[in-house]
């Protein structure tokens, strides 16, 4: 019989809370420049201005990684994080950028521990909030992979993962690699559902254990690979899965009813479990739906002239490449190379991106396009 972790739920939930708020500072640490200090791409404010300009945007990084440090030092841990998320709000509206996936997933668990109040004697209240971290978790599982069922996944973001083994492996070897990419969306959401289902919990712990590790190997920081926070959160995340499902999770005691009774539980179904349906219509952002590296995310296409070019700053053409007779402007290696993260995938960062180029050289308006590429179907099938 496998026992796996034995410790108490309230023990649990303290080394969680630990994890992600040491994991939260050096996600923000490993892509400084998308939080602060002097940077080339500009900025995407839901306000329509960033009040914070450099070098003062440091001032509110380091406020936020003390309130963090803080958070685990002193007491009223409560209030601490809740300044703490007060200033990560104000972040992101300063730059839809910095809401990337793993400071989503990050915050949203630190929010949980907003509402427990830490107390080990009422066996309902702790398990009912330690459920609902559990969802949290689980639907990124699921509406990861269920992101992943469509023609592009294997062909664009899969390939690139498994790439460096083409020199390795022989071609027939590398096909069939290639063929396996086909699986990992249906594994990813079979890990979503038996994290959730007591008798086949532990098999999805083994494999997601190993589809974090596979990530830690080919995803390992490189001139390739970038995105240093969410290579990191590959970590993050094989503790957080021990933590909340590994042995014995639910007291005897339990009422399921009392669940129901904690509204926070419904909000957390809403954005985690309903809501990230609406994702592929286009009425729920990829980021807050686990939909990330899955080759059907929102994109746009900016096409500039060879004649533009020539009068486009380095830091522009540097990421151009000829296509039928234009450049593209790959904005996604830009986003990579000077702020180590991910474009948010939203018309509103496409357009400042577009803005900016046009701000480089407002003469040749007419020679720069843009173009809004929606977003393809999912296909249930491979």
């Amino acid at each position: 019989m496998i026992n796996g972790l034995q410790i108490s739920i309230p023990q649990r939930m303290m080394l969680l809370r630990i994890t992600v708020t040491i994991s939260l500072a050096i996600s923000v640490l490993l892509s400084i420049h998308l939080w602060a200090g002097n940077r080339v791409v500009p900025y995407t404010s839901i306000i329509g201005v960033n009040p914070i300009k450099a070098p003062f945007d440091f001032i509110y990084v380091f406020i936020l990684v003390l309130l963090w440090a803080a958070s685990l030092l002193l007491n009223k841990q409560r209030l601490i994080l809740f300044f703490a998320f007060v200033i990560s709000i104000l972040l992101v509206l300063f730059d839809i950028n910095r809401l990337q996936p793993w400071f989503y997933i990050y915050n949203a668990l630190l929010l949980i521990f907003l509402f427990y109040n830490g107390r080990v004697d009422d066996s309902n209240k702790f398990t009912a909030y330690f459920i609902i971290l559990q969802i949290i978790i689980a639907s990124v599982y699921f509406f990861c992979g269920l992101s992943q069922l469509n023609k592009f996944f294997v062909s664009t973001d899969f390939l690139e993962i498994i790439s460096p083994l083409q020199k390795t492996l022989s071609g027939r070897q590398f096909l069939f690699l290639k063929k396996v990419g086909y699986v990992v969306p249906y594994v990813l959401m079979f890990i979503g559902v038996g994290l959730i289902i007591s008798p086949i919990r532990y098999l999805a712990i083994t494999l997601g254990f190993l589809l974090h590790l596979f990530l830690l190997i080919f995803l390992f920081p490189s001139e390739n690979n970038k995105n240093y926070a969410l290579w990191f959160s590959n970590l993050s995340f094989m503790v957080m899965l021990f933590l909340l499902f590994s042995g014995k999770t639910k007291q005897r005691y339990f009422s399921p009813t009392f669940l129901f009774q904690v509204p926070l539980f419904y909000a957390i179904m809403a954005l985690f479990v309903v809501m990230p349906f609406f994702n592929n219509s286009g009425k729920w952002p990829d980021f807050l739906s686990a939909n990330f590296r899955s080759g059907n995310t929102n994109s746009a296409v900016i096409s500039l002239s060879n004649k533009t070019l020539l009068n486009l700053p380095t830091n522009i053409t540097r990421f151009c490449s000829p296509n039928y007779g234009f450049q593209n402007f790959n904005y996604s290696n830009w986003f990579l190379h000077e702020l180590h993260a991910d474009c948010f995938p939203q018309k509103r960062v496409f357009n400042s991106i577009y803005n900016y180029v046009l701000d480089s050289d407002k003469e040749l308006v007419k020679e720069i396009e843009l173009l809004h590429v929606p977003k393809q179907k999912l296909l249930l099938k491979p």
